[in-house]
């Protein structure tokens, strides 16, 4: 619209004049196109109404005006009204297309952003942070530190004033109040640097002068020299001076009501700091705003060399509705201006050319001086990032190499552990890293958002809530399981931290805290004022991740995560072993050079072909990213903290077939973990395992599997029902290449005993397995043979030189032993013979040097080992009767022959399914003080701990009769019933240790939970009753300790003092009643105490119960009293007392 306006003016008011000389040619082009300057300069015109902030500036704008079109038109765009609009082609323009181009303020729908050190307004709210940094001071210490925010906490806090700015400071608190302040105005603040107010002025009193001065020469034309200033041969006509006059007067005041009303559309607020202050302004890269990308930037107001000041200031421009509907005003203005055009255009065609040139002269004297007014912008110097904006763009990292900027700090990196020759008295390091993680939780902390000017799709903390999400759920799984932990659980990380300012590195630690929160008590990662937030882990992994990538720049290579947690580890062949026990799916480890990984500071590195023949170190390759290896970095410090608290994990193993004959080891609790790890993801499912395992065997609570683990012996066993001895054997044979330590001697024997049982079967073609299988065994340790596989020459070959080799090479000839001597037995078995002497094995088997046993204990030690393992049925020599069974067996063990002796014990396991006369010799044996891993195998094994015999004994029983506190101690460890079973009630473990008169073995049943009021089912009888009969005072002190009911009554309704008075123990009977044993207590008969104690004869015991009460003329069931009973049975001394005590009954003595 506004070129339709200016093409007719142009055919209505430019004449057409045929010129024959200059001076008509120079009269017609200052008269038809210099007044029409005016009409143009649009670019000028909405940059200087843009940047407008005062009466001055509108003062400036009108003073020889250029862009009316443009003023007249923007007039319209912010205030007219829909049919102004419409009419300059304007109907369907949004608010926030005009207060783009033509308001200096921001908006919700407006904002600015940096471009390459320009300032470019756009809409919507892009990414961008305004950051106020201010200097605190503690009166308490004189101590300064730094605080961040943004200009509403700098406000709110006091660091910053707001006084003068037309906003109060209680609605400042307000976060709903006045949203522009959340939104930076950078063109008033940084893209322009302001001038003086002195040379606004200026160019104001020098406009004025040049329009007053071209007003007086008009003037002097007219009225001074008219003779001299000639138009087309004559005077200047009547009308122009006037109308030039009046039209410059009204274009005047037409273009200041016009720049004061778009001036006024917006309100600026000033702002000024009370403490020293910085304004950073931080802008993200790679944003998408309409058609355009706009990069990183950093941009800073400050003071003299990069030091806070007070003085500094803040413009703060908003919207207002001023002058909406207020059309009065609007359209005089409109008029007004337009009008004062037209009359100057007129009477500028009346005038001498020279006016109109003196006119255009200013206009344009005019135009250089408004842009000179703000020409200094910003240069592209001034952003800070302009040395690695690619860098920063990677991974969107501009909050990271923000704080490095804020504190000075060169490099950042968490490590395993603090260094041992750290100062303990160095505070310093600790205080850095504490105000690096800090600041950087502070930045994410003030960039999140629920609208798009929230930063929260940048990698770093989806990374990081996914970090905080998987940590919770761990908390929470485990304390599902039943793990005890306190409302309040953190664990620590170790940082080195290098600052610009020193040239040495500081260590700190800086503990990230759970609690417990809500109705339902879930785990949440809280910050240090107990709020929900997950911005420390993103401080954490940001500033890591931003420091790897500064100190390398192939950091976009593929990356390998370490197997294990440290270096040692990771380059053990045992490490490799449990890697495919429990972490291997489908991507495998290899041996990398060490430098590949940096393991003080990191447990993973990218890929590097440098050192390709170094082997030091086993790693596998993942698909994650750099942030998200740094992240499991983290939650593998979590879980050692953690799992440190730990006695066990718990749980059950399960083996599930793979594919190629292959197993996988699935653990409920570690799968859950895993799945935990994989659901909130942080990595697959793979990645979990390899930060979850390490950790678990690093705590000594990562389950064991080895082939007698009994959910692996359940297998084996349905395998075995089958007939399926192939997979029996794969399984076991899978276990056992995967296994070292104990795990491997135990998954070891396991195989050799399943061999033995495949030996013995009646199948010929499972006879013939279990013969394949044993010459395995025989031949070679089965991990070498793994790592063959595998292509890993460097373990096999130092498997072969560990203890565990050694133990290999001795279980082989005990193994090589027991197969002779089967073969001998056993049909079809010869040719086995031919095989063991090659491997240097025979039917003779030494003793080891550790043995104590002399030479005919030693062969029948063997001997008994050889009646169980090498012969289908048990065969015992008649010499072999003649001595205790459990003797024979200490014997055995006495020969070190641990393979021998596991096989044994195992067949006695299986024998005692038929007769449990084994497996309560077996559990007697397990009793001993100085047998050990005898308990453990047979539970392994499911031999139940309380069996008994044909006599109704367990193994605890026989040590109770013994005597032998410290085997009983040991059973009752292992898991003895204290009680007993109910079948063997006449031989409770209570009641024999009472009888027998076993005091500590009876103290320390009740210490285990015993039942002290249990009694057998024949006669009725307690503990109490035993040791009451038994007259075990001892005893009885103990069971009254420990809560023995006195009243309860056993056979013919004796209770334990009738027992007592039989036992005629003076002192127990007192002990008794002291306990509240009733005096007057009657029996089957209906004797009471007194009764019973004149059947005993004992006149002390008579003259003790009438000293507590017994009544001397109770009767029993017979009618007889205690006299008359001393008188039936001639009991003199009774019958004396008790007539004496009747006589005189003052007298008991």
């Amino acid at each position: 619209m506004t070129m339709n306006v200016t093409l007719f003016l142009l055919l209505g008011l430019v004449p057409c004049v045929l010129a024959d000389d200059w001076e008509d040619f120079t009269n017609n082009l200052a008269t038809d196109l210099a007044p029409l300057i005016t009409l143009f300069g649009e670019r000028l015109t909405k940059q200087f109404l843009s940047e407008s902030t005062s009466l001055v500036d509108n003062f400036i704008f009108a003073l020889s005006p250029l862009g009316v079109l443009t003023a007249v038109v923007s007039v319209i765009r912010i205030c007219g009204s829909s049919s102004l609009r419409a009419f300059v082609g304007r109907a369907q323009e949004g608010p926030a297309e005009a207060e783009g181009e033509l308001l200096p303020c921001v908006s919700e729908s407006t904002a600015e952003l940096f471009n390459d050190g320009g300032i470019s307004r756009v809409f919507g709210r892009p990414r961008i942070v305004e950051i106020v940094a201010w200097e605190n001071e503690d009166k308490s210490t004189g101590e300064k530190s730094v605080e961040i925010g943004t200009l509403r906490d700098a406000l709110a806090t006091g660091a910053w004033s707001c006084k003068g700015s037309g906003v109060d400071l209680d609605d400042i608190k307000d976060p709903n109040y006045m949203p522009e302040m959340d939104i930076p105005n950078l063109s008033l603040n940084k893209g322009i640097k302001q001038k003086d107010i002195f040379w606004f002025y200026a160019a104001a009193i020098l406009g004025a002068l040049l329009q007053i001065g071209v007003l007086v020469y008009a003037a002097v034309t007219v009225f001074v020299c008219p003779k001299s200033f000639t138009v087309n041969g004559g005077r200047v006509d009547s009308y122009a001076f006037p109308f030039y006059v009046i039209g410059t007067s009204l274009l005047f005041m037409g273009m200041f009501y016009c720049a004061v009303i778009i001036e006024r559309s917006s309100k600026e607020h000033y702002f000024k700091p009370r403490k020293p202050s910085k304004l950073y302004w931080l802008q993200p890269g790679d944003q998408d705003v309409g058609d355009q990308v706009f990069n990183s930037f950093l941009a800073v107001k400050e003071g003299p060399d990069s030091s806070m000041t007070k003085k500094l200031s803040y413009i703060k421009s908003r919207r207002v509705m001023k002058y909406d509907k207020r059309y009065a005003e609007v359209y005089t203005t409109l008029l007004m201006t337009l009008l004062g055009f037209i009359f100057q255009f007129i009477g500028e065609r009346g005038l001498h050319s020279s006016v109109i040139l003196a006119q255009l002269g200013s206009t344009f004297i005019m135009s250089v001086l408004r842009t000179i007014l703000r020409t200094e912008r910003m240069s592209t110097e001034e952003n800070k990032l302009r040395g690695e904006r690619e860098l920063v763009a990677w991974k969107q990292q501009e909050l990271d190499s923000f704080a490095f900027y804020l504190e000075h700090v060169q490099s950042f990196n968490l490590i395993t552990s603090l260094p041992d020759d750290m100062p303990s008295t160095d505070a310093s390091g600790k205080v850095l890293v504490k105000h690096v993680i800090k600041t950087r939780a502070r930045l994410a902390d003030l960039t999140k958002g629920v609208s798009s000017s929230g930063w929260d799709n940048i990698p770093i903390r989806k990374v990081a809530q996914n970090l905080a999400k998987t940590i919770e759920s761990t908390m929470d799984l485990m304390s599902s399981w039943g793990f005890k932990f306190d409302k309040e659980f953190e664990f620590p990380l170790s940082f080195e931290c290098h600052s610009t300012k020193s040239t040495s590195p500081k260590f700190g630690v800086y503990s990230i805290r759970l609690q417990r929160l809500g109705d339902a008590l879930r785990w949440r990662v809280v910050d240090a004022d107990g709020r929900t937030s997950a911005s420390e882990l993103e401080a954490i992994i940001g500033l890591w991740t931003w420091s790897l990538c500064k100190s390398d720049d192939e950091w976009h290579k593929p990356f390998n995560r370490m197997v294990g947690l440290s270096e040692s580890e990771a380059g053990e062949p045992g490490t490799y072993l449990y890697f495919h026990k429990w972490i291997f799916r489908q991507t495998e480890a290899t041996l990398v050079t060490r430098k590949m990984v940096d393991v003080p500071r990191r447990l993973f590195g990218h890929d590097s072909k440098t050192y390709p023949d170094e082997r030091d170190i086993l790693v596998m390759k993942t698909d994650s990213e750099l942030e998200v290896m740094a992240a499991q970095d983290v939650y593998i410090r979590f879980l050692v903290a953690i799992f440190s608290n730990l006695e066990e994990l718990g749980g059950e193993i399960h083996m599930v077939a793979g594919l190629q004959n292959t197993w996988m080891a699935q653990h409920n609790r570690v799968d859950d973990l895993a799945q935990c790890f994989e659901e909130n993801k942080l990595g697959s499912r793979e990645d979990g395992l390899l930060c979850i395992v390490p950790s678990l065997k690093q705590a000594e609570v990562l389950p064991w599997l080895t082939g007698h683990s009994p959910n692996v012996k359940k297998q084996v066993e349905q395998m075995i029902q089958r007939h399926d001895w192939e997979a029996a054997f794969s399984l076991l044979n899978w276990i056992c290449q995967r296994s070292e330590g104990e795990e491997f001697e135990l998954s070891m024997l396991s195989i050799g005993y399943l061999c033995r049982r495949a030996i013995f079967h009646n199948s010929k073609t499972i006879r013939e397995e279990g013969v394949k299988h044993a010459s395995t065994l025989l031949h070679a340790d089965p991990r070498i043979s793994f790592f063959q596989n595998k292509n890993l020459l460097e373990f096999s070959t130092s498997v072969t030189e560990t203890d565990e080799a050694k133990l290999w090479n001795k279980v082989v000839l005990e193994f090589g032993w027991m197969c002779w001597h089967i073969s001998v037995s056993s049909p079809g078995m010869q040719s086995i013979q031919r095989m063991l002497a090659t491997l240097g094995i025979s039917e003779s088997l030494e003793p080891e040097s550790s043995s104590t046993l002399n030479e005919k204990e030693t062969e029948l030690g063997f001997r008994m080992i050889k009646a169980h393992v090498t012969m289908k049925v048990p065969n015992y020599s008649d010499e072999l009767l003649d001595y205790d069974f459990v003797h024979l067996c200490e014997l055995a063990l006495g020969t070190r022959k641990e393979g021998l002796i596991y096989w044994m014990m195992v067949r006695l396991v299986e024998l005692g399914k038929e007769n449990p006369d084994y497996l309560v010799n077996a559990w007697t044996l397990a009793g001993k003080a100085s047998v050990e891993g005898i308990p453990e195998l047979l539970q392994f094994h499911g031999a139940d701990i309380d069996s008994t015999n044909e006599e109704g004994h367990s193994a605890l029983i026989n040590h109770i009769m013994n005597n032998d506190l410290e085997a009983t101690r040991k059973l009752l460890k292992y898991g003895a019933n204290p009680d007993g079973i109910e079948e063997a009630s006449l031989m409770r473990p209570i009641l024999i240790a009472a009888a027998q008169g076993r005091n500590n073995i009876l103290e320390l049943l009740l210490r285990s939970g015993a039942n002290i009021e249990v009694a057998d089912h024949q006669m009725g009888l307690s503990a109490l009753h035993y040791a009451c009969s038994s007259d075990n005072l001892e005893a009885t002190k103990i069971l009254l300790a420990y809560g023995a009911d006195v009243h309860t009554p056993g056979p013919q309704r004796r209770t334990s003092l009738h027992f007592a008075i039989n036992s005629k123990n003076l002192e127990m009977i007192n002990l008794l009643l002291g306990y509240g044993a009733n005096v007057h207590t009657q029996n089957g008969d209906g004797d009471t105490a007194l009764i019973s104690s004149v059947r005993s004869r004992s006149v002390d015991i008579m003259r003790l119960l009438v000293k507590w009460g017994a009544v001397v003329t109770a009767r029993n069931f017979s009618n007889l009293d205690a006299l008359n009973m001393a008188r039936m049975i001639g009991f003199t001394e009774g019958i004396q007392m008790l007539e004496a005590m009747l006589g005189l009954t003052a007298d008991v003595n």
